[in-house]
């Protein structure tokens, strides 16, 4: 019994509604592209990149604090007037010999006062890299978007052409039986039934490329969204008729291409660049900057000998001073530890860096000027694409009126010959090319109205992804 039960759950598992098996609107299929697909991806991280740069252009003008450990270990050697030498001195009598180790540690920390500008240069050039991978950003969406909609017409064209297919092939075998109906009574050559029966084979062959076509374009829809194979999806048919869809004046589409995203990142862009020669400009300028060290040494001399001198001591920002010290030959081993703390300023002043500021200077105005001709360049072409975007939604409803139009006319005109045929006043091949004139207009329709459908998707995506808000 249980087995049996096993059994009849897995005869209903493959009649079971999935969540895989729904139909797929357009949105849908857009926003699972834009979660799923790499190359948005990859935006997102160079973005995240860009924010982390900003933040570290505006952490630059905070003080750089380090730790610093260091000794050395040495020997001593002092002529008889006291005074220090390098080597050692053979002299026998008054020859002072001490070994020496120091020790010391602390802090060192710089705050940048004055950089010729070129720290707030860099973080406005950062500001606008980062504004401008933020409209990159937006473009790359826009840009799938269109993608997704380009695959989903397609999809929705190439599911109409294989119900078109499957209509011709319904009239042909009807033309088929008409025929044999026909050629039994006598009323028609056997040669009629031949060629309606070579015109179902035919019809047969189209309607198994349409359906290899509409599988296709699933496929392809899918692989741009970055689906698994696993998922079995179709598409939803449009919910609007074409006839209500109303279109906008070019006026309405080119007077937002100013603000674009691709326009807004190629503004940034300039806006980057001019703060770019602003920091080439900055190697003229001196920098100033406050310095400091908080540390201990710790140092101790090994001699057998009383005498009297001094140990010089050095920092990483100069000569601290020197160590007096008096020995008595009570103690084999003299120690001292102290804390030592130093605060200054720091004024560099460029005097001569082999014109190296200058051709800095000189490449930063070349990518200005690139810059701006990126930004010319990109307004024109949102112009020009969004008005020929405009222009073919217009000539493609016009187009597909005129079609639908043809349509109407070549099936009348179908039922006609139908007519003349059973009367004997026609022949088949006439039937055919009434047939064939039929469905190629009907084809027509089809196709403009989904050349339609997407050249109206790309105006209205090419206008949503819009700011007006200009910095």
């Amino acid at each position: 019994m249980r087995k049996i039960s096993l059994l009849f759950i897995i005869y209903l598992i493959p009649f079971c509604p999935t969540e895989a098996q729904r139909l797929w609107t357009l949105d849908e299929c857009m926003d699972y592209a834009i979660e799923h697909n790499m190359e948005m991806r990859h935006l997102h991280n160079e973005q995240k990149r860009r924010e982390i740069k900003a933040q570290a252009s505006k952490d630059a003008r905070l003080p750089r604090i380090n730790g610093d450990i260091g000794g050395y270990v040495g020997t001593l050697h002092h002529k008889s007037d006291g005074t220090p030498i390098i080597g050692r001195y053979d002299t026998s009598t008054n020859r002072f010999d001490a070994n020496v180790s120091l020790l010391n540690m602390g802090l060192t920390g710089v705050v940048p006062l004055y950089t010729g500008n070129r720290l707030s240069s860099q973080i406005k050039a950062d500001k606008y890299s980062l504004l401008a991978a933020k409209e990159d950003v937006r473009s790359a969406e826009k840009d799938l978007r269109i993608q997704v909609a380009a695959a989903y017409l397609q999809v929705l064209y190439n599911k109409g052409e294989e119900k078109i297919a499957k209509e011709r092939l319904e009239v042909s075998r009807l033309l088929l039986t008409r025929a044999r109906s026909l050629f039994d009574k006598g009323k028609r050559p056997e040669s009629d039934v031949a060629e309606a029966s070579a015109m179902v084979s035919r019809d047969e062959a189209l309607l198994t490329a349409a359906e290899g076509d509409f599988t296709l374009s699933k496929l392809d829809l899918k692989q741009l969204l970055n689906m698994p194979d696993s998922i079995e999806f179709d598409v939803c048919n449009p919910t609007d008729s074409i006839d209500i869809i109303q279109i906008h004046s070019d006026d309405y589409y080119t007077q937002t291409s100013p603000h674009h995203p691709t326009v807004q990142s190629a503004h940034y862009g300039i806006l980057q660049a001019e703060q770019g020669v602003k920091i080439a400009r900055s190697g003229y300028h001196p920098t100033f900057s406050l310095f400091g060290e908080l540390g201990t040494n710790w140092i101790s001399l090994d001699t057998e000998v009383s005498r009297s001198g001094q140990v010089p001591l050095l920092i990483p920002w100069g000569p601290l001073g020197s160590l007096n010290y008096n020995l008595s030959g009570e103690f084999d081993w003299k120690r001292k530890n102290f804390l030592f703390g130093v605060v200054g300023l720091k004024l560099s002043i460029p005097i001569f860096d082999a014109f190296e500021t200058k051709a800095r200077i000189r490449t930063a105005k070349i990518n200005l000027e690139d810059a701006k001709l990126a930004h010319d360049n990109a307004l024109l072409r949102i112009q020009k694409d969004i008005s020929q975007a405009w222009q073919g939604a217009v000539t493609a409803r016009k187009r597909y009126e005129a079609e639908i139009k043809a349509e109407e006319s070549s099936a009348l005109a179908y039922r006609y010959v139908l007519k003349r045929y059973d009367a004997g006043m026609a022949t088949l091949f006439d039937l055919s090319q009434s047939r064939q004139q039929w469905f190629t207009a009907s084809e027509n329709a089809l196709r403009m109205k989904y050349e339609f459908l997407i050249r109206k998707k790309i105006l209205d995506i090419e206008t949503q992804f819009v700011t007006m808000d200009v910095k």
